[in-house]
């Protein structure tokens, strides 16, 4: 009933983005921008956060469909951050949408390829995943108040810049290059390994959409003919990609449209 209920309260409010509202009782000089933290890991692999900061913003992305697998992205007007969560119902606690209020004191930002992320620790493959029984420590969330969503940034691939990363993009009219499914199969396993689509707009410009092996439409084909993308742009050694979130697929051809509003 919780899920449906926000569900509706995010649909009603597609047009009417604004900044987010603030549940809770953070102190005024802990509460800081996304962007403002990721500078405490500016020039340094890793950073751990060492006094009272909080932040907060509009969930974008978690693993509903299997699309961001033990990940939360957040953003607000500064830009956005994922989030490594060691659980793997994400979606059903903190789904997209939401309004989520991060106490930052005690977790650690870690620079991967060139994005900064936020979790534990980090190991061998970037940042360290927040245990499921610390999650409410650190995390909180609050429906959204009336008249406000998350904002969708309509774009051309030429667009997409850093302050773009880790935030919820719209690319229209694009047609995928090549037809298949959207994650390969590995021969040896069967089983769907993450893959790489190109996507042509109008010009013919080209741009990177990756799927993750977890996706739960993976074994699904890409759409036909013209439509349009609606995700999450992620950055690693200089390459930018587009993440679907919450199966943001509008195409004429597509198996299922959106669940919520685009």
């Amino acid at each position: 009933m919780a899920a449906a209920l926000l569900a509706a309260a995010i649909c009603a409010a597609c047009d009417k983005a604004t900044e987010p509202s603030s549940p809770g009782n953070p102190s005024e000089e802990a509460q800081h921008t996304i962007a403002y933290l990721k500078t405490l890991c500016d020039g340094k692999s890793h950073a751990t956060v060492t006094r009272d900061i909080v932040i907060r913003g509009w969930i974008v992305a978690n693993d509903l469909y299997g699309e961001f697998y033990k990940t939360i992205v957040i953003q607000d007007a500064t830009g956005g951050i994922s989030i490594a969560a060691d659980h793997t119902a994400l979606a059903d606690e903190y789904p997209c949408g939401a309004l989520l209020t991060v106490r930052c004191n005690g977790l650690e930002l870690c620079e991967y390829g060139g994005k900064i992320l936020l979790g534990t620790e980090p190991g061998e493959e970037g940042v360290g995943r927040i245990p499921h029984e610390d999650l409410p420590r650190y995390l909180s969330v609050a429906l959204p108040g009336e008249g406000e969503a998350p904002h969708t940034a309509t774009l051309s691939f030429a667009e997409v810049d850093f302050a773009h990363v880790d935030t919820r993009v719209r690319f229209d009219n694009v047609r995928f290059e090549e037809s298949g499914f959207w994650c390969d199969t590995d021969p040896e396993t069967g089983r769907s390994i993450t893959t790489e689509h190109t996507i042509l707009d109008a010009q013919g410009n080209r741009f990177t959409v990756r799927t993750a092996s977890t996706c739960e439409y993976a074994k699904e084909p890409v759409p036909s003919g013209t439509g349009s993308l609606i995700g999450i742009i992620d950055y690693f050694a200089g390459k930018y990609t587009l993440h679907v979130c919450n199966r943001g697929i509008v195409f004429p051809t597509a198996a299922a449209l959106p669940t919520a509003c685009p």
